[in-house]
């Protein structure tokens, strides 16, 4: 009705607004705007305005169903919802509340008004209804309610003075009649079945009757009509109440003709939904549409995953294999179907399958993990790429894992091998070194390798990782000396994009890179004081932020530090932390310098000239004399093994190819010959031996010099022509 007063209660502002105005536009006083349930009640019982229009999710604790509760049961203002929530649940808790109608967000103009119409014309019904019962409720308490009884054949035998009052007769008249045409209409009295009725009903038998005056005016009567039994519960008489409810009755057509009116409003609104359902179906049109653009495009991308050249496969939430591309079947060489179904336990065993179970439980916990893992395929180790993601369904939940491995064994192939192995070192030092790096390798526990700069720390950490369960996966080294102090925490533990200037994408750092591996700290003790606290706290959680990141990321790499300091010393002087130092120390390796291991002193100059050849590319390995190696021995090799490839590289690249011929030592680190007292000795050699080689070595200074003149190198040495000859074929 134009000029009602209303109550528009809405969270959001801009929608609110544009409510009031369409209102205000209309005709209707906007009486107030608010945006929480908590407001709605206290400004309804303030202002108790004609109408209320009422959101259902609003701010603050009470919601618009609560609020419409409370007001319809204090105040009894109508309430119409205005909402976006249609699912069933939202609307039967609206349901209990009485609300006159529904809007459903967005909110034509035309809708609004006229469910306002509505709305209020309805209320308007029920308020006069509502009177009418007031008023029945008083005539009922002011005057005597209609009394009469009827013996067993319906004669009238008592009535009261409202019963004659309302049939305008007098007592002794209405006692010589029936009470049936008085109290039941014709149809029921006439059939006789009255009396059969009230006698068998268990409870006060209740019905209507119209009865019209002489001046037409209709009236309805309720009766409620009972036996009246004796001692011995046989029917006596029966007795008969009747009750005014012609207001009532009119009001209940007045109901019935707004609820006609509400029917050809329901047939108006009908004619709309069927536009909106016209609307709706080009919608769905569109989406099918929509839906066979995507088919088009899953074709397109089963394109590129059957044509790949990499493993792509998909897992369910028990690991098993669901889906697999045509490059894993061939690389496997077995149908699809014996693939999938199938664990990685039953493809590769127990030792690598547990290994890619687990790193598979962690994708299904949420993590995105790449790394390189070596695996046995039809008998041949080849090593993968592995990146491994959680599978999501509609609901967000995971579902499985999505993977792709990528084959790099060529270019793991192609990586220089540490020149370290299980040769058999004749020094007692060596032995008891690698016997420690083998039992290292048979754990996952950190491993300190302390040492001289250049004793071989860094191969001897390759050796420990070769020999673990995990040379299947990568091996990567730093050295914290050379990073700088402002980028070694972002090349540990990568960043995120914008995380620096400069930094325009996410980088995974060592840690990351190194899953399922190993990563060595060389120079552990170069590490600045904040870097080890965040080193502390990753070997403590096996988790790590990345630099300018929020969310931690779990790696399952092995550490291995190396040193040259003393880290007591450096912990006691303050510059390293002794609980890192306590979390590094827990299996440590002392790797001797080279001096301590002379006896080693020929292999090893054997595998690194053997190695630098292959690097040279030179079509065959220099001869190494016997002479060149002693020459070597009595040097102490202050940059140890480092200094001694150093040397024999300088030393191949001056001999040609031919017998290696060694660059000039450093004069002040060579022992003084001059004299017995500075003949070196060597601990690994028999006397005969030494004696074998100074021949030898005698022997091939004498032709050298001579030009290999036999006799002049015989007449140089003191000896016979012939002796030459003999030392030449006994020292060969």
């Amino acid at each position: 009705m134009i000029g009602s007063r209303i109550l528009i209660v809405e969270d959001e502002i801009m929608l609110s607004e544009a409510v009031a105005r369409r209102l205000t536009k209309v005709g209707y006083q906007v009486v107030g705007q608010v945006l929480s349930g908590e407001e709605a009640i206290e400004k309804a019982q303030e202002i108790i305005p004609d109408l209320i229009l009422m959101d259902i999710v609003l701010k603050g604790e009470v919601d618009g169903i609560q609020a419409a509760e409370l007001i319809r049961s204090t105040v009894g203002t109508p309430v119409v919802y205005m909402t976006a929530h249609s699912d069933t649940g939202t609307l039967e808790r609206a349901k209990l509340t009485e609300p006159y109608s529904y809007l459903i967000k967005p909110v034509s103009e035309k809708d609004l008004r006229s469910t306002i119409e509505m709305a209020l014309y309805k209320h308007a019904m029920e308020s006069r209804l509502k009177q009418s019962e007031e008023r029945y409720r008083g005539v009922v308490q002011d005057q005597t309610e209609l009394i009469c009884r009827f013996n067993l054949k319906g004669s009238l035998t008592f009535v009261n003075d409202a019963f004659c009052k309302v049939f305008g007769e007098e007592r002794d008249e209405l006692l010589e009649q029936s009470a049936l045409p008085l109290i039941w209409d014709e149809a029921r009295y006439e059939s006789r079945d009255c009396l059969g009725i009230l006698s068998e009903a268990s409870t006060p038998y209740r019905h209507e009757h119209r009865i019209g005056s002489d001046e037409g005016v209709i009236k309805w009567l309720e009766w409620t009509s009972r036996a009246i039994r004796d001692a011995r519960d046989e029917v006596m008489e029966f007795q008969a109440v009747g009750r005014d409810i012609t207001d009532r009755k009119r009001a209940e057509e007045a109901l019935q003709q707004a609820h006609d009116e509400l029917e050809v409003r329901v047939a108006e609104r009908t004619e709309e939904l069927s536009r909106a359902n016209a609307n709706l179906r080009q919608e769905i049109e569109e989406r099918k549409q929509a839906e066979r653009e995507l088919k088009e495009s899953e074709e397109r991308l089963r394109t590129v995953v059957e044509s790949a050249s990499d493993c792509i496969f998909i897992k369910d939430r028990s690991l098993r294999y669901t889906l697999v591309n045509p490059y894993m079947v061939t690389l496997f060489d077995l149908p699809a179907s014996s693939l999938l179904g199938r664990t990685d336990l039953e493809l590769f065993g127990p030792v690598v399958g547990e290994r890619l179970q687990e790193v598979d439980s962690r994708v299904l916990r949420g993590e995105t993990i790449e790394k390189e893992d070596t695996r046995p395929v039809r008998g041949d180790p080849i090593t993968f790429l592995d990146t491994r993601a959680p599978m999501r369904n509609s609901k967000g939940e995971i579902a499985g894992v999505f993977g792709i491995a990528r084959d790099i064994t060529d270019r793991k192939q192609a990586k220089p091998a540490a020149p370290i192995g299980d040769n058999q070192y004749q020094s007692r030092a060596m032995r008891e070194t690698l016997r420690a790096a083998r039992m290292a390798s048979r754990t996952d526990s950190t491993v300190l390798l302390t040492g001289e700069s250049g004793s071989g720390k860094d191969h001897l950490a390759a050796y420990i990782h070769d020999h673990s369960n995990r040379s299947g996966g990568p091996f990567f080294s730093v050295n914290c000396a050379a990073v700088s102090p402002e980028l070694a925490e972002s090349e540990l533990f990568g960043h995120e994009a914008g995380a620096f200037t400069g930094a325009r994408a996410r980088k995974r750092g060592l840690l990351e890179l190194a899953e399922g591996g190993t990563l060595l700290l060389n120079e552990v003790g170069e590490l600045s004081l904040g870097l080890q606290a965040k080193l502390l706290t990753f070997l403590d959680t096996r988790s790590m932020t990345r630099v300018g990141g929020e969310r931690e990321v779990t790696v399952n790499a092995r550490i291995i530090a190396a040193t040259n300091r003393h880290l007591e010393q450096e912990v006691a002087d303050g510059r390293f932390r002794a609980d890192l130092f306590y979390r590094l120390n827990v299996f440590s390796i002392r790797v001797p310098p080279l001096r301590e291991r002379l006896q080693d002193l020929a292999r090893l100059v054997e595998e690194i000239v053997s190695q630098l050849a292959a690097d040279q590319q030179l079509p065959r390995n220099p001869r190494i004399d016997t002479h060149t190696v002693e020459k070597l021995r009595q040097y102490h090799w202050p940059g140890n093994v480092r200094e001694l490839r150093n040397v024999l590289e300088r030393a191949l690249i001056i001999s040609g190819g031919g017998t290696l011929v060694l660059p000039p030592l450093r004069s002040d680190e060579v022992p003084a010959r001059e004299s017995p007292e500075a003949f070196f000795i060597p601990q690994d050699r028999t006397f005969n031996e030494i004696v074998n080689e100074l021949k030898v070595r005698l022997v091939r200074d004498a032709l050298q010099q001579c030009q290999g003149n036999r006799s002049q190198a015989a007449k140089m040495l003191g000896v016979s022509r012939g002796s030459i000859v003999n030392y030449i074929k006994e020292l060969e």
